[in-house]
């Protein structure tokens, strides 16, 4: 069995260690249009490595959870003396209410159910809280947010591309921003990431890493799949 790329040991050292297109400058670009204060309360949802949990922590004063399936990752999460919970997204170890802010990066096309994952994170938040995240979708046409009620145009000041590696299973938007809806979120913005998609996966190639996004590992190969692309998405849990 192949490692995951975010294993990759070359991984830590690009895009500031965050594991995924964009950077911290990606979370810098979302957070900085918040108003947070050091009493908001952030769970970061498939925390990875904690680096953009650390960056919330140290950049904002915001108290931040982590949490992570891998145990490695919960392990390197602690070392940064982050309050960390080795747990899956599916069933969140956490009271109703008990967040501000659910930060959730590159996870949710990995779940086994989008649903189940969309409603834990609407239960853990306070009413009017905000779900940020971001993920690789499925370019079939130019993202549109028609399923989303009161839907901001997709902003193009920032593009993000495919690094996740083997990923075999990008959102579909308008199914996801239907799952919003119904999970109670009121979908405020999207920004299109492909650019900063397709720069970490030159970054890759450069590294001597061959970004694999074909379901078929024999058809791996360094091109870039125009097929999918990697979006940000904020949205509020309605009251």
């Amino acid at each position: 069995m192949s490692t995951p790329l975010w294993q990759h040991p070359l991984m830590a050292s690009l895009e500031d260690g965050a594991l995924r297109p964009g950077g911290l400058q990606l979370t810098r670009t979302a957070y900085d249009k918040l108003n947070i204060s050091s009493a908001t309360r952030i769970l970061d949802a498939g925390c990875g490595n904690g680096t953009t949990a650390q960056f919330l922590q140290q950049h904002y004063s915001a108290h931040v959870t982590t949490i992570d399936l891998s145990e490695q990752n919960t392990k390197q999460a602690h070392q940064k003396a982050l309050c960390t919970v080795q747990a899956s997204v599916d069933h969140l170890p956490f009271c109703d209410n008990a967040f501000n802010i659910v930060n959730c990066d590159c996870v949710l096309s990995l779940c086994s159910s989008v649903e189940t994952a969309v409603a834990e994170f609407s239960r853990v938040l306070s009413t009017g809280g905000m779900l940020i995240l971001s993920d690789l979708y499925r370019r079939a046409q130019t993202p549109s947010c028609s399923h989303a009620p009161k839907a901001a145009p997709i902003e193009h000041t920032a593009s993000c591309s495919n690094t996740s590696g083997c990923s075999s299973n990008p959102l579909s938007l308008p199914k996801l921003f239907k799952i919003l809806t119904n999970a109670g979120f009121t979908h405020t913005s999207s920004t299109d990431c492909t650019k900063e998609l397709k720069e970490l996966t030159a970054k890759l190639i450069f590294s001597g890493i061959t970004p694999c996004c074909s379901k078929n590992s024999q058809d791996c190969s360094t091109s870039y799949d125009k097929t999918i692309g990697y979006i940000q998405i904020n949205a509020e849990k309605k009251g």
